[in-house]
């Protein structure tokens, strides 16, 4: 664990439900279990997403669809699944008062063509203007875990970047995919522990492995201690929920790479998963078991090591006695960041061992077997055939590199999974 504090952001992030699904439905595929994850995907909560706030109002995916797309990903409370008798119960008591909130708002690219992905996360303080007024309130205001549509139209005219799906997860979710993976394993420095929600790891240097209810109080954490041995005394992470971003994004990727590694050779782990998953998640109707199915075929070769994690940058303001996240749509690397998630440019990172292309190309085929097994299905071969078209397009390569911010765990190789 660093001892210097570094920096980054706030929220629950817990993104990797998209690729955890992704993953578990090629795993089932391999196994021949197709129509089992069509009638698990098919079970799940839905809710719609109003044409106008994607932007376009093309929610049509054609088979084989490529192109990249923005994931709306949001974590909402939910403390039905903590067992009083637990140690950490204390932490997730009591949230009634609180009202329906967000405690993570993110969205994350995914880009089939490069087998690429990426996190930009937003402080749930930051300020912005409302849709379609002139009032400005923090984004976490927009959230509304059955109809996302303010939310996203907030993203759109706020930050430019367009909504694919969305996606929530709730912490009975999160804790279900930590135990389906069998606890994922995070290495300490020091000694560290959090007295409100109950997180503690009273050992140093030790690849500590988190199960469910404890990896939640973990990343809950915004109290965050560590025992610095120079001074024999605890230590406080002072950059709140910024140091708490930076520790769920390094855990996520942890997730997503035992995710990975145990799926491949475990249809039980990768069913266990799926059905984690999808027992307390909401997701737009767009989202059908064809795009699931379609996406996981294609990010077979996803690297956890090319993922790239990312905050809005912003600057702390006080705005009528409330303490807020001004961003910066200004500087450099904001502007690359942007670009990225507004299909603009794409990251400057490939998989290993892959040669990397100076332009990323995207090609599009449109109603290929659907139209073939409905509409044209009736009709002769002999004289109607799918029609298709390619559609190319062409965006710069971008190198961005953001520095993380607050305590966060070491890159230790040899605790991975």
């Amino acid at each position: 664990m660093s001892s210097q504090p570094r920096y980054r952001h706030s929220g629950k992030q817990r993104a990797f439900v998209i690729f955890n699904i992704t993953l578990a439905v090629v795993t089932v595929l391999a196994g021949s279990g197709l129509l089992y994850a069509n009638w698990k995907l098919g079970n799940r909560k839905v809710v719609s997403i109003d044409p106008v706030a994607l932007g376009d109002g093309n929610l049509d995916l054609p088979e084989g669809d490529r192109t990249a797309k923005n994931f709306l990903v949001t974590g909402s409370d939910n403390n039905a699944c903590i067992s009083k008798d637990s140690p950490f119960y204390g932490g997730f008591s009591n949230r009634s008062g609180y009202g329906e909130r967000s405690d993570s708002l993110m969205v994350v690219r995914v880009n089939p063509i490069d087998n690429q992905a990426a996190i930009l996360s937003f402080p749930r303080d930051m300020w912005v203007k409302q849709a379609g007024s002139n009032r400005s309130n923090r984004i976490n205001a927009n959230f509304e875990k059955k109809n996302p549509n303010r939310l996203i139209r907030n993203i759109k005219e706020n930050f430019g970047i367009s909504i694919d799906h969305y996606i929530n997860i709730d912490f009975c979710a999160f804790a279900a995919i930590v135990d389906a993976v069998g606890g994922v394993r995070v290495p300490f420095t020091y000694k560290a522990q959090d007295k409100m929600t109950g997180f503690k790891v009273l050992r140093a240097r030790v690849c500590y492995t988190f199960q469910g209810d404890h990896a939640l109080a973990y990343m809950r954490s915004r109290h965050y201690k560590w025992f610095n041995p120079k001074t024999m005394k605890w230590t406080s992470d002072g950059t709140s929920d910024w140091g708490r971003i930076s520790r769920q994004q390094d855990f996520m990727k942890r997730v997503i790479r035992k995710s990975l590694e145990k799926a491949k050779t475990n249809p039980r782990v990768a069913s266990g998963i799926l059905n984690a998953a999808l027992k307390n998640i909401i997701t737009d109707d767009n989202l059908s078991p064809l795009t699931v199915l379609q996406l996981g075929q294609a990010m077979k070769k996803f690297n956890t090591e090319t993922m790239g994690s990312y905050t809005m940058p912003g600057t702390g303001q006080m705005v009528d006695d409330m303490s807020v996240i001004v961003p910066d749509l200004e500087s450099a690397m904001s502007k690359k960041i942007l670009a990225v998630f507004q299909g603009k440019a794409s990251l400057k990172t490939t998989i290993p061992g892959a040669t990397p292309a100076d332009t990323a190309t995207v090609t599009t085929t449109t109603l290929a077997a659907i139209a073939t097994t409905t509409t044209l299905a009736s009709k002769s071969p002999s004289t109607t055939k799918p029609v298709q078209s390619s559609t190319t397009t062409t965006v710069p390569k971008v190198a961005i590199e953001q520095s993380t911010r607050g305590i966060v765990p070491p890159n230790d190789p040899n605790c991975q999974f």
